[in-house]
């Protein structure tokens, strides 16, 4: 009896062992199975699903460009896309076929895609009917979408924007190169076909479109205004075979708008690489020489240095002698212009005159006063801009001679022009030109520093509004505003067929004279007279953008 009362305590502890163990087995299963349903059920369900899902990119990541009101610059718009997944394919070779005689492929290359199985999309270019064939479900695995397409037809400022390196590329020249890292953190978008053990689509599922990254993040919002950029750009294309336009805003500094002509299309870049017109160039960002844009800088730093006053009284006698050169009046043949003021010269663009005022200063200072104005540094940084050209201290006479008629070894850029301009308009205030805005990079509201006294700008100002009033450059006159600008025609050392000199045309001014709103550049290469070619073009842009959106929409306070 003890013997088997013990063997059954034994017997009953062996039970109560495998009893407990069996419990917390049990129970860690359970817990497991509650971990595995409730806590990461949805995990594994997506990372389930995602194992039968095909991913084929639509849109790489990148962020949209756009003017101060949130318009479109790129003009960017829904274009057809097939979109291929080789696994769904039942067919290869007949989808291959079909594919190549639609779209004028190699039925090869397409053949090739197809079996190496990764998905691919071909671009719709234009819409004809036999792509119903593709909506229809007639062909398995072949998908008709819409794609939005970075640049379109209604595309602005191309030359500023810049433009990418393919589907995935980046930013290859303007402000897709200068921002690309920026631009790179914005929204893309993936397709996605759902497919069960079978490669069947999953009806529940299906395709999806899936979106990327933050909504806003990697856009770029400029100062430019698309309402008058495309007003510089539709007078450009009419009176601009080559050149470029600036308009800046004079208050703020900020660029309204900047065009380049002979213009190109953003996703077509191939077809112009050997063009000869140089249209991918950004002219407003190209050397030139000022030619009489230069005599502000001369008249400004004479005036700011009590040198002369717009009333001295001068004489012209058609020409200069300098040292062993002569340098001409463009009155040469006539005699000159006589007896005349500062203010007279200005308007009238007298050499003689400013060769005159440019010994009393001498090349230090007025190299100093062109460098601060502007001249000769980079205004916006980017990377197709260049730096223009001042030089060093004129050593002869006949440099400096030169150096105040623009010509020798002075450049400048249409854009460092128009800061020069913002300047004097601004009341002699030099506020940095900036591109960008709000949360863009680089869109801090920049403060101005005072480069010219209020008494050497009203005395400019004077001699600017003259050259439109009764001076080279009463083709720019506006009907409604006054206005005060300058021409420029800057020798090219080039000549034409008959032996004329080829010349660039300039005109730089602002308006209206009393609270100056809109400072406008204007450069047409190789266009011959500043008063007869880029004049006009100052007019007609001003008279559109005054006639066309109302001046409170312009202020931008």
């Amino acid at each position: 009896m003890v013997a088997g009362d013990k063997g059954m305590r034994v017997c009953s502890q062996r039970f109560k062992v495998i009893f407990i163990g069996l419990v917390l087995i049990f129970s860690f299963l359970s817990l497991q199975l509650v971990r595995l349903q409730l806590w990461l059920g949805a995990d594994l369900e997506a990372r389930a699903i995602k194992q039968q899902g095909h991913i084929l990119t639509l849109d790489f990541p990148r962020g949209g460009i756009y003017d101060r009101n949130f318009v479109s610059l790129t003009g960017s718009q829904n274009q057809p896309v097939l979109a291929i997944f080789p696994t769904l394919v039942e067919d290869k070779g007949a989808t291959a076929r079909e594919l190549a005689a639609l779209f004028g492929g190699e039925f090869a290359d397409l053949h090739s895609c197809l079996k190496r199985g990764q998905p691919f999309t071909l671009t719709v270019k234009r819409v004809f009917p036999g792509l119903a064939v593709f909506d229809t479900g007639s062909f398995p695995g072949v998908f008709l979408l819409q794609r939005a397409k970075r640049y379109g037809e209604m595309a602005l400022a191309q030359h500023l924007i810049g433009y990418i390196q393919g589907e995935n590329g980046g930013g290859v020249a303007g402000l897709e190169r200068h921002y690309d890292s920026h631009l790179r953190k914005g929204q893309g978008l993936d397709l996605m076909a759902w497919v069960d053990a079978n490669g069947s689509i999953i009806p529940d599922l299906g395709l999806q479109q899936v979106l990327r990254g933050t909504e806003g993040k990697g856009d770029l919002v400029l100062t430019l205004d698309a309402r008058v950029q495309r007003i510089v750009e539709e007078v450009m294309d009419e009176k601009v075979r080559a050149g470029a336009v600036v308009v800046v805003q004079v208050r703020t500094g900020e660029i309204m708008a900047l065009a380049s002509r002979p213009n190109y299309c953003q996703d077509r870049i191939k077809e112009y690489l050997n063009n000869t017109d140089a249209c991918l160039i950004n002219r407003a960002l190209r050397n030139y020489p000022p030619g009489s844009l230069f005599k502000i800088i001369v008249t400004a730093a004479a005036l700011e240095e009590g040198l002369t006053q717009l009333d001295e009284d001068f004489y012209c006698g058609g020409f200069l002698e300098v040292g062993a050169e002569i340098f001409r009046c463009h009155r040469y043949q006539d005699g000159g212009h006589g007896p005349l003021d500062l203010t007279e010269a200005f308007a009238k663009s007298c050499n003689p005159i400013f060769i005159s005022l440019a010994q009393r200063l001498g090349s230090v200072k007025l190299l100093n006063y062109a460098h601060r104005l502007g001249l000769g540094a980079a205004v916006l940084g980017l990377a197709e801009e260049m730096l223009g050209h001042l030089g060093p201290e004129a050593v002869y006479a006949g440099d400096l001679a030169n150096i105040s008629l623009g010509q020798g070894s002075i450049l400048v850029t249409p854009l460092q022009i128009a800061q020069m301009t913002q300047a004097i308009a601004n009341g002699g205030v030099y506020i940095p030109l900036q591109i960008t805005r709000g949360d863009s990079p680089r869109g801090d509201a920049p403060t101005g520093r005072t480069v010219l006294s209020g008494t050497t700008v009203a005395a400019l100002a004077t001699a600017l509004q003259r050259t439109v009033t009764d001076g080279t450059g009463t083709a720019a006159a506006l009907s409604s505003w006054t206005s005060g600008g300058k021409t420029g025609t800057a020798e090219t050392g080039l000549k034409d067929a008959n032996g004329q000199a080829i010349c660039h045309a300039w005109f730089a001014g602002f308006a209206p004279l009393q609270a100056p709103l809109m400072a406008v550049v204007v450069l047409v290469e190789e266009g011959g007279s500043g008063s007869q070619v880029a004049a006009p073009v100052f007019r007609e842009i001003l008279q559109r953008i005054i006639a066309e959106i109302p001046v409170a929409e312009l202020k931008y306070n």
